[in-house]
């Protein structure tokens, strides 16, 4: 988001099913906070690595649908990660990681305990 520029955004959530409490600001509540401040919304599906029915039928058709509904000025979904090859060649890297650092015990990058502190990883994650 830094690298767009000084933008507005939140991080919210979909696909509440049923009667109990969901974790929110949901994507509806924001849709419709961009129609009252007469803004665009674009839509990242950080979650999703491929296009589904999630994606292409709930982000793509039905919220589309909202946001036209609350007067939102544009409404832009970013593509799914899919196979970008910077996107599969993180995956390969992970895979590859559980090889060259059997005893590693969190290729993702959390603390990692202090014996393992020069991992090909963090130096992978800060290149």
């Amino acid at each position: 988001m830094r690298k767009l520029g000084a933008m507005d955004y939140a991080v919210c959530y979909q696909s509440k099913v049923g009667k109990l409490e969901w974790i929110g600001p949901s994507a509806e509540e924001e849709i419709k906070r961009a129609g009252e401040d007469g803004v665009s919304v674009v839509v990242v599906p950080v979650a999703f690595v491929s296009e589904h029915s999630e994606t292409l039928v709930e982000l793509d058709i039905e919220y589309r649908n909202f946001a036209n509904k609350c007067g939102v000025k544009g409404y832009f979904r970013v593509p799914a990660l899919g196979v970008h090859p910077e996107f599969i060649n993180a995956l390969a890297w992970l895979v590859e990681s559980t090889r060259l650092y059997p005893n590693c015990s969190n290729p993702l990058g959390r603390q990692c305990p202090k014996e393992f502190g020069k991992c090909g990883f963090r130096e992978w994650r800060s290149s």
